[in-house]
């Protein structure tokens, strides 16, 4: 159907929803040439905004008939969602925050009704390029870190997302008064990398003080966290190792401890939810205890191989040093167990409010390949199946550019967070032909070259010799680029492109021997390539002069983790 060259706007009278309509004004006003008053009053054929409380939150109901537009939601981002829904389907593509596809020409839609629902209820992208709020909700993102507004339809207001215990039970504040607040391992209790004794009632008490506390002066938050710190060394005093030995698994603490914490906040604040991890030593679901209603689980396979689907490969490194950055080899191939799978379906069978931490990149390399580009659909098409209903996908959170496909990686997850059907080789397609101009059909293949891992499996910590960097697949790599380099022959396509380069120009200087002749200068070009190009991190939250320096040192960049850390927020 043509629509007309020029119609009002008539939004409900929120923040959301003008700002939505407001969008739409300026959007349509750029392909037609057209305008599109935003009014109270609108008569004649119109694009109105309605409530419709029978929709899930962030959902949203479009209709086009010949008397007009009508938007329906029932939540203030519905609204929002749905005015950016509205314009991919007159030809709006929203790609990267310096990237968009704005069509001119007339305006024409299809008679009918579109509803579009969220497969999760949480949808959080740890990108940086993705946490920028205005970015973010054309994405259909609600994530907690980023900056979006109540003014663009508001995001999950979940306060302290992770590792919270010495946040709660400071070790500096209560060790030496009160060691027995924490964890007893091998009948010593630990000050350093130490966890909460979760049957002491003083902790409890501690834990529910601090949490009514962070309400207190935070009451716009809903969700608090009460989780593990990021290592093992979970207290085994007779007390804790009875309700684990009884639960078979380090979960049967932990739950209970967070149940009677969500009891106790429950009180004063029925709306609020505690969220907990079930993460390395705690991951595997207990028998004989279930999250109350006012708690949400966050499972996290940081221990998963990334290569190959959740459902198809059980195969997992055996042990992992977060903060080292550094973990085990794979232990043999593919298996017919799959400890994950297993331990996601308990989870589900138990937890009404099941999340996942979900790990997207290499942390030890931000700028080596990592294939994993076909996992996404058949994990999230797994895990929505299974009634998960939060989604946290960790990427490369640095302050500057992501390099390895970062920004496609970003696009196909925001799509597939809001629907997991999608056709993830149309939107690649897509991307790459808006991304990269010229250049869009070699880096498809360039794309598509890292979904071919085979019977190799990555993890995130993989050395730059992992073996999906066979020397057959980068010279492959290498060759696309080169070409793509010489089709995108201006900015900022050709940067976008350079900036690929990077990744293999890291694993190749990587490998090579220190001795290597001009090995240093080649280093230090490098560096001021990827500066200039945006890179601020070779490794996470690692200086990038000290990491250069490093990487001079030794090949391959084990131990990085003496590099000097750097701090912002995050």
């Amino acid at each position: 159907m043509q629509l007309p060259a020029s119609f009002p706007i008539q939004p409900l009278p929120i923040p959301a929803a003008q700002y939505a309509a407001g969008e739409l004004s300026r959007y349509l006003g750029k392909m037609s040439g057209g305008e599109y008053p935003v009014t109270e009053d609108a008569s004649g054929f119109a694009l109105r905004m309605a409530e419709d409380a029978a929709l899930a939150p962030g959902a949203f109901r479009l209709t086009v008939a010949k008397e007009g537009i009508r938007l329906w939601a029932s939540t203030p981002d519905g609204f929002v969602y749905g005015a950016y829904h509205l314009l991919e389907k007159l030809g709006c593509g929203f790609f990267a925050p310096d990237c968009e596809v704005v069509p001119k020409g007339s305006l024409s839609l299809p008679e009918g009704e579109d509803t579009q629902i969220p497969a999760f209820h949480a949808r959080e992208l740890f990108w940086r390029e993705a946490m920028e709020g205005t970015f973010a909700v054309k994405l259909r993102l609600n994530s907690a870190r980023s900056s979006i507004t109540k003014e663009q339809g508001g995001k999950m207001m979940f306060y302290n997302f992770s590792h919270t215990f010495f946040q709660l039970v400071p070790a500096e504040t209560w060790f030496d008064s009160h060691p027995e607040y924490f964890s007893l391992v091998e009948g010593k209790r630990l000050r350093d990398k130490s966890q909460l004794c979760l049957t002491n009632p003083e902790v409890l008490r501690l834990v529910v003080r601090g949490v009514l506390k962070w309400k207190e002066e935070n009451p716009e938050y809903t969700i608090f966290s009460v989780s593990m710190n990021d290592w093992y060394n979970n207290c085994q005093c007779p007390a804790c190792k009875a309700l684990d030995d009884a639960a078979g698994s380090a979960a049967g603490s932990m739950i209970a401890f967070v149940n009677q914490v969500a009891e106790e906040v429950e009180k004063a604040h029925p709306d609020v939810y505690i969220h907990t991890f079930a993460y390395l030593y705690c991951r595997k679901p207990p028998r004989g205890v279930k999250p109350r209603r006012n708690v949400i689980v966050r499972l996290c396979g940081i221990e998963n191989c990334f290569a190959h689907p959740m459902e198809d490969c059980g195969c997992q490194i055996s042990a992992v040093d977060v903060q080292a950055g550094v973990s085990a080899d794979f232990h043999g191939a593919r298996q017919d167990s799959n400890p994950f799978l297993s331990d996601l379906l308990g989870w589900a069978d138990i937890c009404g409010n099941l999340y996942i931490w979900d790990y997207t990149t290499n942390y030890a390399n931000y700028l080596q390949p990592f294939p994993n580009l076909q996992v996404l659909k058949p994990n999230l098409e797994l895990l929505r199946r299974r009634g998960v209903k939060g989604m946290f996908a960790q990427g490369n959170f640095s302050l500057g550019k992501a390099g390895a496909l970062g920004q496609l990686k970003i696009y196909l997850l925001a799509r597939l967070l809001w629907n997991p059907g999608e056709d993830t080789n149309a939107l690649t397609r897509t991307f790459c032909q808006a991304y990269y101009g010229p250049a869009g059909e070699a880096m498809e293949a360039y794309a598509q070259l890292w979904q071919t891992p085979g019977a190799c499996h990555a993890s995130i910590y993989d050395p730059p010799d992992a073996p999906y960097l066979s020397e057959e697949t980068l010279k492959k790599a290498e060759d696309l680029l080169a070409l793509a380099l010489g089709h995108a022959t201006e900015d900022p396509c050709r940067q976008r492109v350079l900036r690929e380069q990077l990744s293999l120009r890291y694993v190749r200087l990587a490998r090579q021997a220190v001795s290597t002749p001009g090995r240093e200068a080649a280093i230090d070009l490098f560096g001021r390539d990827a500066k200039a190009l945006g890179i601020t991190e070779l490794f996470e939250r690692k200086d990038f002069d000290a990491s250069l320096a490093f990487l001079k040192q030794t090949p391959l960049a084990p131990g990085r983790f003496g590099v000097e850390s750097i701090s912002y927020p995050i």
